[in-house]
């Protein structure tokens, strides 16, 4: 996730609803309130300390090991394999800031579901290598990089698995290291998903940070060290399930290296870059995808999502995209009701494919 602005998010509780935006069929169906029919966790289960242990329990004993990545930096993993040897598999890429450990209720999920999952830090956050002296700084050299990490973690785990299908589920950040990635490998996955991708920014960040930007790593405008002074519910701009956000700040409080602060310009302007990179290259996907965005949006640009929906409908993509009333930018971790209905949404359209 990205943020320049502080603004509080409303926590109106208004029922939700599911409405298509675009869809590159043409099928302008709507969905109804989503019925829990994949026994995902709830919010009153998190709140039973014995539930949420079971959780705690179960990533404890996921498989974790480093590979080395480009420009020799270590890139942390974590796998949960079924013990079905063809079960089918999800690639989890996750968003700026973000690290294994705020995953793991969605692992325990999907896993559930009969899924094997997949996930790997991004270099620069999480207990992967960094690259500046500053630990806090978000900070990427080259943005290829990301997307050449995801490829040797495919190539040497997920493949060499023989899992039966293979799909990818990517937030934020990580839809731009994934779009790109099914631009580059269109064969590799079988469907993919993406829950608020990074497509682009609020319009002055790209060229501010353009003009701002030196040749050594400096926070961008009004960016910083992670601050745990900021970390209250009532003002924060990603979620409106507060034991979901207590829960994702007590997993980095307790893995503190895990901890990555704010954006640098160099981040911004990479990631400007790639904006450019991705719509250029929409001709190339091949993998049947579906989007998803948040009504109350405010970390990535959702007017961005529609372009890149209006020009694969062009070029007759095989994708959906839907829009998820009164959620934040965290549907994966919002309340129950909006990431419920977008994880059932998920399994369905992995289960066609």
């Amino acid at each position: 996730m990205y943020k320049f602005m502080n603004i509080r998010a409303s926590t109106s509780g208004l029922l939700i609803v599911i409405f298509l935006i675009a869809s590159c069929r043409d099928n302008r169906n709507y969905l109804q309130n989503a019925e829990n029919i994949y026994n995902l966790t709830t919010e009153k289960q998190l709140k039973d300390d014995k539930y949420a242990q079971g959780i705690e329990n179960f990533y404890e004993i996921g498989e974790e090991d480093y590979f080395t990545g480009k420009a020799n930096i270590s890139i942390y993993f974590k796998v949960f394999k079924r013990p079905e040897v063809t079960s089918p598999a999800i690639l989890i890429s996750a968003g700026r800031t973000e690290a294994s450990i705020k995953y793991k209720e969605l692992i325990f999920d999907l896993y559930n579901n009969g899924y094997s999952v997949y996930i790997h830090d991004h270099r620069g956050q999480g207990l992967s290598g960094r690259m500046t002296d500053d630990p806090d700084m978000g900070y990427i050299d080259t943005f290829q990089y990301y997307i050449d990490d995801m490829k040797y973690f495919y190539n040497n785990m997920l493949k060499a698995a023989n899992h039966n299908s293979i799909y990818l589920l990517a937030h934020s950040m990580g839809g731009a290291i994934g779009i790109t990635y099914l631009e580059q490998n269109p064969d590799d996955f079988n469907a993919a998903a993406f829950s608020s991708p990074m497509l682009g920014l609020a319009a002055p960040s790209c060229t501010g940070a353009k003009l701002l930007s030196g040749d050594n790593p400096e926070y961008a405008l009004g960016q910083g060290k992670y601050d745990e002074g900021k970390l209250d519910f009532k003002e924060n701009t990603v979620t409106g399930s507060e034991i979901r956000y207590n829960r994702m700040n007590a997993a980095f409080a307790k893995e503190p290296k895990a901890k990555l602060g704010g954006a640098t310009y160099d981040w911004v302007v990479k990631s400007c870059q790639q904006f450019d990179y991705m719509y250029f290259n929409i001709q190339n996907i091949q993998t049947p995808f579906i989007i998803f965005s948040a009504e109350n949006e405010q970390i990535v640009d959702v007017d961005s999502h529609q372009d890149f929906v209006e020009n694969a409908i062009k070029l007759g993509k095989p994708c959906e995209a839907f829009t998820i009333e009164n959620a934040q930018h965290e549907l994966l971790m919002e309340k129950d009701k909006q990431r419920i209905a977008t994880i059932n949404q998920i399994l369905k359209y992995f289960k066609s494919f």
